[in-house]
């Protein structure tokens, strides 16, 4: 039993190879179609010459997939206004033939107006497998009866934007790690003082949410169902009741110096993660701490710790999960013509082994098989060197494949053999208990205000940053500015039309 999986993959190997070459030698496919794939370009670096576009993993898929007749030509989009960049090429009618997104109004507005390809008639050709664990996704991705993307599937989702902080220079103070917001703001305020060349919340001006939204909605509650269903589903949460009070005390920490007070120039995060790098960040609140995880190499003494800190109005240390379904992939309707070769494609990812050696850098190259036939990743910094920085984002059907408790931890402790499993057991136990999170509410049909969603969620984050950065006295009257320019992009019209759909079909 204990070897079963090694074997079965080992047999699978060495025949999927023989077959390749005999297909090779004797029946190649004749003509080749290439297809355009969107990847995300997220600025990681890559040795000898390779890039997000053409790397070890690129190769390795294409390899493969030229056997059916296919050859993906990988189109770089840079993540931070992303969305944006592929509604101009939409427009100008060079887009990718298969785009990935985070913004389910985004699919569901281009596919309500004929835009997108319904891909129902072609699912049945993904694998079955797949199809079974992704059946509540799939319906996530509907509208109207139309299939107008397919989910890309958490096998294990949590929280999401998590807490660190420096856990020895808090104890280093005399004081307790947090465990309330109140207690977090203490902590901040006193490392300003003993602490002048740490920054004590770190952060950044990439226009994203993920640095303030869940310290936001923790001055927020979720008592009044219908209004969670009127700002959940997108950036609009953090203007939920209360969040106001939220902004008004980030405003104060850049006034303090509790936030580098010039972050907004920061727009490519350059000096955040400088701060992560060199052990200068007492705060973070992020997608992940990894990025700080590597001064663990270089500082005696470094803890930077997972934490839980931000109860919200009621009380509850409860935030939104990272969904089941992480993204959404679709096909323009101008690449419906490429349909049987973008469903080889799909089809072939969404194949269980083919999405771990995507996700654990091909198996024997950058991960190894342990004694239960599991995938261990080699350490983060031995896979940079081999050119395998990224390989999420080529996965667009499945995240984060789950093993159990037991792997996970031993895959994390992998990546990063300085740091103690005890970092990580705390990472595991607050990210993905479900009783410290909940799952958003969605919408389940294509709302006419859904259009006006993508502009709001960059003007959102654009008023968050302006507000923050407010003069003395000022508060007020940036914020009522900005939430003005909010109301004249159509947020009144988004919300009434929420509300609506809860009245008629949740009530």
């Amino acid at each position: 039993m204990k070897k079963t999986l090694i074997v079965v993959l080992s047999v699978l190997l060495v025949a999927t190879t023989l077959f390749g070459a005999a297909v090779s030698e004797k029946s190649g496919p004749k003509e080749i179609t290439e297809i355009k794939v969107m990847v995300y370009e997220r600025g990681n670096e890559y040795p000898g010459g390779d890039s997000t576009v053409n790397n070890r993993l690129t190769r390795w898929m294409n390899s493969n997939l030229e056997k059916e007749g296919v050859r993906l030509v990988f189109v770089p989009i840079v993540r931070s206004g992303a969305d944006n960049t592929v509604n101009s090429m939409l427009a100008a009618g060079n887009a990718p033939d298969v785009i990935m997104t985070y913004d389910k109004e985004r699919v569901a507005t281009y596919g309500s107006q004929g835009g997108l390809v319904d891909l129902a008639p072609y699912v049945n050709r993904l694998d079955r497998d797949w199809l079974k664990n992704a059946e509540n996704a799939l319906l996530q991705t509907q509208f109207e009866g139309k299939q107008y993307a397919l989910p890309r599937v958490f096998e294990i989702y949590g929280r999401s934007h998590n807490q660190y902080i420096r856990k020895d220079l808090v104890e280093a103070m005399g004081m307790k790690v947090p465990t309330t917001r109140d207690e977090l703001i203490k902590v901040l305020y006193a490392a300003k003082k003993a602490y002048p060349n740490v920054t004590p919340y770190a952060f950044g001006g990439k226009i994203t949410d993920g640095k303030y939204t869940n310290f936001i909605l923790s001055y927020t509650s979720r008592a009044d169902e219908r209004i969670n269903y009127q700002y959940e589903p997108t950036f609009t949460n953090i203007l939920k009741p209360g969040g106001k009070e939220g902004l008004r005390q980030l405003n104060r920490f850049v006034l303090d110096g509790i936030i580098p007070r010039d972050f907004a120039v920061d727009v490519d995060d350059t000096k955040y993660k400088q701060s992560l790098a060199n052990g200068t960040a007492l705060f973070m609140l992020d997608s992940d701490g990894d990025e700080a995880l590597h001064a663990y190499s270089t500082i005696a003494g470094y803890q930077m710790w997972p934490v839980d800190t931000l109860e919200d109005a009621d009380g509850n240390h409860l935030i939104p999960s990272a969904q089941p379904v992480s993204n959404y992939a679709y096909v323009p309707k101008a690449s419906e013509k490429k349909i049987d070769a973008i469903m080889k494609y799909l089809a072939w990812i969404s194949k269980r082994e083919n999405s771990l050696n995507l996700q654990y850098f091909i198996i024997g190259e950058g991960s190894t098989l342990n004694d239960e036939g599991i995938p261990v990743l080699k350490p983060k910094a031995e896979l940079k060197a081999m050119g395998l920085a990224s390989g999420g984002d080529l996965d667009m059907l499945t995240r984060t494949p789950f093993f159990g408790k037991k792997n996970f931890l031993e895959n994390r402790k992998g990546e990063f053999p300085k740091v103690p499993m005890e970092y990580f057991e705390a990472e595991f136990d607050i990210r993905y208990d479900k009783s410290r999170y909940y799952d958003a509410y969605t919408i389940g049909a294509a709302l006419p205000s859904d259009q006006y969603v993508p502009l709001l969620q960059t003007l959102i984050v654009e008023m968050v940053f302006k507000v923050m950065n407010a003069p003395e006295g000022k508060f007020e009257e940036v914020y009522a500015e900005q939430y003005k320019k909010l109301l004249d992009n159509r947020l009144q019209q988004v919300l009434d039309e929420r509300g609506a759909y809860y009245d008629t079909f949740i009530k």
